[in-house]
């Protein structure tokens, strides 16, 4: 079976901590040979240094380790413990990055359940599991040579929360046995297009209408397009609302405009200057200031105001004088399958296979036929 590599934290750090909770192995990720062999450890701090990589009382003058536990699950990094093993890379910056080496399938029953949540219906979650596999697959094949990861493991790449995490003092699970029975349920099965696998971006919720692929990514495959879509329509955030000051928006943009040398000043007023209509292309906005008059995207402006309550760049917004109203719909960048949409496939009686050729049209389920390790 295929192993994916999973860059685990959210970016590099000076130390980080780990727990194995069996005994383990340290190899060097330069010559692959055993450094030492340890018993369990609890809460244990690894820390770059000058020479290399220090875990708990013990350096080694390397740039790269791999734990490797006697049994798996078993490593712990930062609260999360994780099947497979896990690689830890000392920077030249002098930070750390941890990737965890899992096997595909162990991958996507983890994705499965930290993506889509248990309450939707199986043949939406076996359909989530197909584009999780087929994205996974994807990335390897086109990561670059020297990269040291292929995915991450937050909705940069899609979520990956590992075998089990702690959370507020609660321990709570990464996967479930349900979630391993998706997984199983369609192992092996990818999405292509002519012939190849093509990367199956997906999102929460489209609002009503997926948005064609080119218009958001370079590597758009043409089962990638927009396609109308009331599934979703019990979802939350199907539709969304919210305020922004003026004064609030101008201080959130100013560190973006300062690196293209350029100054709003006092935002005056915002207006609609193209509209992507949900389906076409980008939707951009005029901000004109005291100082500058400044064109923007919406998927600029909810890029810069994330924390603001904007969950897509499909919006509208209203000038009220001192305040914005922003009246929006969907959550995520709206290409590819919709979360929520199959879910409301799914509960109309689709079957997962017919859920992928709605939202990917052409495309074709295949096998892909591979042994444990």
């Amino acid at each position: 079976m295929p192993v994916i590599r999973v860059a685990i934290l959210d970016q590099p750090r000076r130390s980080l901590s780990i727990e194995v909770s069996e005994p383990f192995a340290v190899k060097s990720l330069e010559s692959g040979k055993l450094l030492f062999n340890s018993g369990r450890i609890g809460a244990t701090a690894v820390s770059a240094t000058t020479r290399g990589i220090k875990i708990g009382k013990r350096e080694v003058a390397l740039s790269g380790i791999e734990i490797v536990p006697a049994h798996s699950p078993a490593v712990w990094v930062e609260g999360h413990q994780y099947r497979g093993t896990v690689r830890i890379f000392r920077q030249a910056s002098g930070s750390l990055t941890a990737v965890n080496v899992v096997p595909l399938e162990d991958y996507v029953a983890s994705v499965v359940d930290s993506e889509m949540p248990a309450a939707f219906p199986a043949e939406a979650r076996k359909a989530q599991a197909i584009i999780a596999r087929t994205y996974a697959l994807y990335q390897m094949q086109v990561a670059e040579r020297a990269a040291v990861s292929d995915v991450a493991a937050s909705t940069k790449s899609q979520k990956y929360l590992g075998y089990q995490f702690r959370e507020r003092g609660k321990l709570l699970a990464g996967e479930t046995g349900e979630g391993r029975k998706i997984a199983e349920a369609t192992r092996g099965k990818v999405c292509h297009s002519a012939g190849k696998l093509f990367c199956t971006y997906y999102c929460a919720v489209c609002g009503g209408n997926t948005v064609r692929g080119t218009d958001v990514f370079a590597d758009a495959a043409p089962p990638l397009v927009s396609v109308p879509c009331d599934f979703c329509r019990e979802a939350r955030l199907y539709r969304w609302t919210a305020e922004i000051s003026k004064t609030d928006l101008a201080k959130d943009l100013a560190p973006w405009l300062r690196e293209q040398g350029r100054q709003l000043g006092a935002l005056k007023s915002v207006s609609l200057v193209r509209s992507g209509r949900y389906a076409g292309g980008p939707t951009e906005f005029d901000l004109r200031g005291d100082r500058q008059s400044v064109r923007i995207s919406a998927a600029e402006l909810r890029q810069l105001l994330a924390e603001r309550g904007l969950y897509s760049p499909r919006f509208s917004i209203e000038d009220k004088g001192r305040v914005l109203v922003i009246s929006g719909r969907g959550h995520g960048h709206g290409v590819g399958l919709c979360q929520w949409g199959a879910r409301g496939q799914a509960l109309e009686g689709r079957t997962c296979e017919q859920i992928l050729s709605y939202y990917y049209r052409g495309a074709t389920v295949v096998t892909r036929a591979w042994k444990d390790n």
